[in-house]
């Protein structure tokens, strides 16, 4: 009986935990997951060896605001995104500097 409840607990505590979590990933990046789908969409693929390169060529010029054929972002999606960035870049910035 005790298994039974213990099984039951951690069952539990599994199926809602995602419901909680904070997933950097799942809230940082969800306007720059916008624009990696629209840059997919148009073609450009992560891990090609064709003159498609997915960040240099549909990525990083969406972000700086140019124009990519066949890649349509709404402009507060790229705003988010690259306020998104920016933060972590600072963040990681900090720990460079804070470590010794």
């Amino acid at each position: 009986m005790r298994k039974i409840g213990m099984v039951l607990a951690l069952t539990s505590v599994f199926a809602i935990a995602p419901a909680f979590a904070d997933d950097d990933m799942d809230s940082d990046a969800k306007p720059c997951m916008v624009i990696a789908k629209a840059c997919m969409d148009a073609g450009y693929t992560r891990q090609s060896s064709d003159d498609k390169r997915f960040w240099k060529d549909c990525m990083k010029p969406v972000l700086l605001g140019k124009t990519v054929s066949g890649v349509t972002v709404d402009a507060a999606t790229v705003k988010d995104c690259r306020v998104n960035k920016i933060g972590k870049m600072k963040n990681e910035i900090k720990e460079f500097q804070n470590a010794k």
